[in-house]
């Protein structure tokens, strides 16, 4: 009988060993990729006190993980932990609120928006080229977060955030450094411990970023003014009996999408910038595409599906460097997923980082090959063996935005400058909740047009 059946799986000390239980992420990408090597498309295990652990390597599998209903599986642990700082937004919350809030803020990343969007996400990336000098030596993931912080500010809350970059991308920082803390196996414990360093860390980052959220709403509902933005559209909302969103929500989905929105894109484009460094025929390739479509411009909106190369060269960061590297499901109710029985309680793990290097699938699959995309190669690919904004009904509401900025983005930089690595030794990794560089990315700057005027 399957439901008494489990597939192979490590022992329970291996397990503790490579989930960490002192909340230490960096072994986990490689005890996951192990896990696929040593027992395949699917493992299992014990863990105390009474959870069975399952991760899938399988993409019909994640897709039924993926696809389960929001009233059977809720999200995992890793994203229940960042309730602390993003409260009940829509990377956090369970049915039936996840809907109900996901309907109401799909408009801000309807296609017609985002194409909107896209001359603000030019024009932001002319800026930052302006302001770079030949020669000079830059930290390209610190560029990066700043240029997807004021894009993610101007488009979805019509604010100027420059100001504020420094202090949002410290406490930001801060409240990753102290998410592996927060995962161990003494995490909620240390919550409730106020003057612990980690719990005293954590308050001071979120009250900056609370400082700089609610600005912004006390702004707009003074001016009253709908701009027809993402902030216009929580502050305008009204529940089943008329109410407006309170505050604390609005903040909630705000801060959500401002921290996910603009993070994932800057470390997509900084791993974008660090492989193309190490491999001269694509960037040689994207220069060659970019000179054909643009010649002496600038890209405009117009030009983005033209742009299918600099699409592919995202594509394959996001396929060797995912920024969001592993998802998690806690089963509530049993499911079946495939032959197998799940019983509630149970945990299911899935890991872009590892399926997405699958040799199952993927022809040199430790390789950086943006021509995969195009020559045919994927075409027969399984659905979900690559998923780097997940899937059904939780799919990434920004799916489209991002691939529209990361693309633009790309092609207005790469058009005018070249980034030179200044240390092509390995990145480490730093797997928290989004796959950070574990060391800055430092690059020489090396004009190809002109960094000042160019439209």
């Amino acid at each position: 009988m399957n439901a008494r059946r489990y597939p192979p799986g490590p022992s329970m000390l291996a397990a503790f060993g490579g989930l960490s239980p002192s909340g230490d992420l960096h072994r986990v990408p490689g005890f996951l990729a192990k896990l696929s090597r040593d027992y395949g498309p699917v493992a299992s295990w014990w863990m105390p006190p009474g959870r069975r652990f399952w991760f899938l390597d399988d993409p019909a599998l994640i897709e039924a993980m993926l696809t389960a209903s929001g009233f059977d599986v809720i999200k995992g642990r890793g994203l229940q932990r960042m309730r602390r700082l993003l409260g009940e937004g829509l990377l956090t919350s369970d049915e039936p609120l996840h809907l109900q809030q996901r309907r109401l803020v799909q408009p801000a990343f309807h296609r017609e928006r985002v194409a909107g969007y896209a001359a603000t996400m030019i024009a932001a990336a002319r800026a930052v080229a302006d302001g770079l000098t030949d020669g000079e030596t830059i930290a390209v993931d610190a560029l990066m977060n700043r240029l997807a912080l004021r894009i993610a500010a101007a488009t979805l809350f019509s604010a100027d955030v420059d100001d504020d970059a420094d202090t949002i991308g410290a406490a930001l920082t801060e409240t990753m450094a102290v998410f592996p803390a927060s995962m161990s196996a003494f995490g909620e414990l240390i919550d409730h411990l106020p003057f612990h360093p980690t719990t005293r860390r954590f308050t001071a980052a979120r009250a900056q970023l609370d400082r700089v959220i609610f600005r912004l709403i006390e702004e707009r509902r003074h001016d009253g003014v709908d701009r027809g933005d993402l902030l216009s559209i929580l502050l305008t909302s009204h529940d089943g009996d008329g109410a407006p969103m309170p505050d604390a929500l609005v903040r909630d989905e705000a801060l959500t999408l401002l921290l996910a929105g603009h993070e994932t894109t800057a470390n997509t484009l900084t791993w974008t910038w660090d492989a193309l460094a190490r491999t001269p025929a694509a960037e040689d390739r994207l220069h060659a595409e970019l000179d054909a479509v643009l010649g002496d411009r600038d890209p405009v909106p117009d030009d983005y599906p033209r742009l299918r190369f600099a699409r592919d060269v995202i594509a394959e960061a996001m396929r060797l460097r995912p920024p969001a590297w592993v998802l998690g499901r806690r089963v509530i109710r049993p499911i079946r997923l495939g032959t197998w029985q799940l019983e509630a309680g149970s945990v299911i793990i899935a890991s872009q980082l590892v399926t997405h290097r699958n040799p199952h699938y993927w022809t040199e699959p430790e390789a950086f090959r943006p021509e995969r995309w195009s020559n045919g190669e994927t075409e027969t690919l399984p659905k979900f063996a690559y998923f780097p904004f997940g899937g059904g009904n939780r799919i990434c509401i920004g799916e489209n935005f991002a691939w529209t900025e990361a693309v633009l983005l790309l092609a207005t930089l790469a058009r005018r400058v070249r980034f030179r690595g200044t240390d092509l030794s390995p990145v480490p990794l730093d797997p928290l909740v989004t796959l950070r560089p574990g060391r800055p990315i430092l690059m020489h700057v090396e004009p190809r047009r002109s960094l000042v005027g160019a439209q």
